[in-house]
Parts: C-alpha cells; structure tokens; sequence
C-alpha cells in the first residue's frame, strides 16, 4: 500500500514537474563551458567556491525564513 501511494506521489510529481519550461540558460552554460581561458581564470578566481557558498548561505537563509513563517503561521513565536 506504501509503494502505491508513494508511486502516486511519484508520478503527480513528474507530472509537475513536466509542466516546467526548461531551463533558457542551458545554451549560456554551455556557450560558457568551451570558453578555453575558463580553466586559468577558476585557477585565479575560485568561481566555482563562491558559488557553493552562495547556494550555501541561500538555502541557510531560505531554511530560517522556512521555519519563521511556519511558526508565525502556528503562533508558536510572535
């Protein structure tokens, strides 16, 4: 009964997320990717870690307000 209902929940999801236009940056991204200079200037500039903390401190800071809408909306913390 659990595999049917997660299979559900499964296929709504795919169903969503099928909806979705697709990305419009794939061609920047991969426009960006031949560039032959990019492995020299990462060497320079670690683009790539300030990227991973960027995603970071965005998900910290969307986890705190995650959290204070949720307990405003249950009037836990005022």
């Amino acid at each position: 009964m659990i595999k049917t209902i997660l299979g559900w929940i499964k296929s709504a999801a795919v169903w969503v997320l099928s909806l979705l236009p697709h990305s419009p940056f794939t061609a920047v991204l991969d426009a960006i990717e031949s560039l032959p200079y990019l492995n020299y200037l990462n060497w320079f500039i670690p683009v790539s870690t300030f990227v991973a903390i960027g995603e970071l401190w965005l998900v910290a800071i969307g986890t705190y307000y995650l959290y204070s809408i949720i307990l405003r909306w249950i009037k836990a913390v005022s």
